[in-house]
């Protein structure tokens, strides 16, 4: 296991997101539009400023959690590195397999960890838009071989959410 998750998170971290090619984000446009729409037309977006005291710390905050810490796991543990190597198969079954466990993360820690997330968290629009993120976030990984790469998707769509579309400050709910 040490040395899984050596290959895996050391190696991954120590990958510039720099130096990825340029498909490795490729999905980015895609996963923006059909997000966008998905969430404008089911009014789980909505354009709308952020208004809160403590607003200069959440670029921050929102790097360490969510997407930090959930892209090391559901990217940097559960898909090896390695994974295309192995075939085309064997990268859709980790991509589909990261990404279905990302998705059931979401309810679990509204019911677990944060009540106030659970209308958010269950909301069928809302759990498309991340199963959406998760197969762009692992696409992202297995092609650059990057932790770096998902996180700042991540990072970048969380921060757009909470900041321009109306997304709740979850992080300062805790």
């Amino acid at each position: 296991m040490k040395g899984y998750l050596q290959e895996n998170l050391v190696e991954g971290f120590r990958k510039s997101p720099f130096r990825a090619p340029l498909k490795a984000w490729a999905l980015v446009p895609f996963y923006a539009v059909i997000s966008l729409t998905v969430g404008l037309n089911s009014g789980l977006l909505r354009f709308e400023l952020i208004s809160a005291e403590l607003v200069f710390l959440l670029p921050l905050t929102l790097f360490i959690f969510p997407a930090l810490l959930e892209e090391a796991f559901f990217r940097g543990v559960l898909i090896p590195r390695q994974i295309i190597e192995r075939g085309r198969w064997q990268v859709v079954i980790a991509i589909a397999w990261s990404t279905l466990l990302f998705v059931l993360w979401h309810p679990l820690n509204a019911v677990t960890f944060n009540s106030s997330a659970m209308p958010t968290f269950l909301d069928p629009a809302f759990l498309l838009i991340v199963a959406i993120l998760g197969v762009t976030c692992g696409y992202g990984y297995v092609v650059s071989k990057s932790i770096w790469v998902p996180v700042l998707i991540h990072w970048a769509t969380v921060v757009v959410w909470v900041f321009f579309l109306g997304g709740r400050n979850l992080v300062l709910e805790l």
